[in-house]
């Protein structure tokens, strides 16, 4: 159930039966070579994955990217929508509250475009709320997809670009990210 002025998720009953299971990181939608645990879900329309990131500072909370590989009746037909893609990730995670389309920034890499938001709780704390959408042409996607969604919070004792960076080309580039050169 929901109120009449809350966005809720297509997939929304999916999403309240069918639970994560544990899969290997070779499985993961995106090369994601820190990855502590990669879990699935099917939700009929959509899969999404949850990928956990280590979480080096004193803040609470998990460093997540939360991927949802849409097909034509679940993804929106327009580019990524802030509102809807909070609402098919739950909301927004600690420390981002109240997120707004105003308070993002957007950088562009070979795969598109990264919109994301900071937060710098302290020190040399430094964490983003970050959002992508990438086509079938950046990444080979699941059977039926068209779009994959992802929202990603990542707080790091560093810099913004070391804070983006799971979300940065090595993602979508095809093989493991090889050091050197």
């Amino acid at each position: 159930m929901s109120s009449p002025d809350r966005t809720t998720s297509p997939t929304e009953l999916a999403e309240a039966l069918n639970e994560y299971r544990i899969v290997p990181a070779s499985r993961a939608y995106i090369n994601a070579p820190s990855a502590v645990l990669v879990m699935e879900r099917n939700l009929g329309d959509a899969t999404e994955q949850r990928i956990t990131l280590p979480n080096a500072t004193s803040l609470s909370g998990e460093n997540t990217i939360l991927l949802r590989a849409q097909s034509p009746r679940s993804a929106s037909a327009t580019r990524l929508v802030l509102r809807d893609v909070l609402a098919q990730f739950g909301g927004t995670p600690s420390p981002f509250s109240n997120v707004t389309d105003g308070a993002l920034s957007a950088r562009s890499d070979p795969y598109g475009d990264i919109t994301y938001t900071v937060a710098r709780p302290g020190g040399d704390i430094t964490c983003v709320l970050a959002f992508r959408r990438s086509q079938t042409g950046a990444r080979a996607l699941p059977r039926g997809a068209t779009a994959l969604d992802l929202m990603m919070r990542n707080c790091v004792s560093g810099s913004l670009e070391q804070a983006l960076s799971p979300l940065g080309p090595s993602a979508f580039g095809l093989g493991v990210p090889q050091g050197g050169l």
